[in-house]
């Protein structure tokens, strides 16, 4: 790791902090449909890609259509809602990821500032810190609908550093996919990876160039033993 020390850790949610059990397959359906409704043909959509790319291409059949550019985002907006609905049930029902409330704590007492950078709404995230009793621990919680180019664009997590007053180098991001820690090298920060079965699917190799991989089983012990010697 970087020998700077650390004042701010910038902390993933679903994965790292809590379980966030959204019906991904409902999530798919329920934008499927609204989207063949809108006059996306079928054919064009599948439930086996992520909502993102089915929206990616939504987008484009409009754009040939020469919808305005007003309707698709209008659209989009439709869209976000529907998932938004599906992220706020499973908000109610997150659940924390063992141990992880002694790593939080143990920031605390050294003085660390603490903020979320989820690709969730802040609202539903802010619903699910509540859930598991955790909220107290941030001092801001940055989502998709804060900013326009979420992670692991840099607009994300130096967004969260200007509202910290910290610089990236002084900021540890810890995450469980590829893009958490992509988005801690876009901006020269340090990074710890989470090795949920989540990071295994999702950008492996932007992964496993995080400066220190921890396994769950390891929380709190490793993740502590790792921020001692990055203070």
């Amino acid at each position: 790791m970087a020998k700077t020390p650390i004042k701010a850790i910038i902390w993933d949610l679903d994965g790292t902090l809590i379980h966030f059990s959204i019906d991904f397959i409902k999530a798919r359906r329920n934008v499927i449909a609204l989207l063949k409704k809108k006059g996306i043909p079928k054919k064009q959509l599948s439930i086996k890609k992520p909502i993102l790319e089915n929206v990616r291409i939504s987008k484009e059949i409009f754009e040939k259509q020469g919808y305005s550019d007003e309707n698709i985002e209008t659209i989009i907006k439709e869209v976000d809602d529907t998932v938004i609905r599906i992220e706020y049930e499973a908000a109610n029902k997150a659940t924390m990821i063992e141990g992880i409330d002694a790593v939080l704590e143990f920031a605390g007492v050294n003085n660390l500032k603490q903020a979320i950078f989820t690709f969730n709404t802040s609202e539903n995230a802010q619903i699910s810190l509540q859930t598991v009793n955790l909220l107290h621990f941030f001092e801001c919680i940055i989502g998709r609908n804060n900013i326009v180019n979420p992670k692991p664009h840099p607009d994300h997590l130096l967004l969260i550093c200007e509202k910290l007053s910290v610089d990236p180098e002084e900021v540890l991001v810890i995450g469980d996919t590829g893009r958490d820690i992509e988005a801690a090298l876009n901006v020269n920060a340090h990074s710890i990876g989470i090795n949920t079965k989540i990071s295994k699917y999702t950008k492996k190799e932007s992964f496993m160039k995080a400066d220190k991989i921890i396994q769950p089983h390891e929380i709190p012990d490793a993740l502590i033993q790792a921020l001692r010697e990055l203070l």
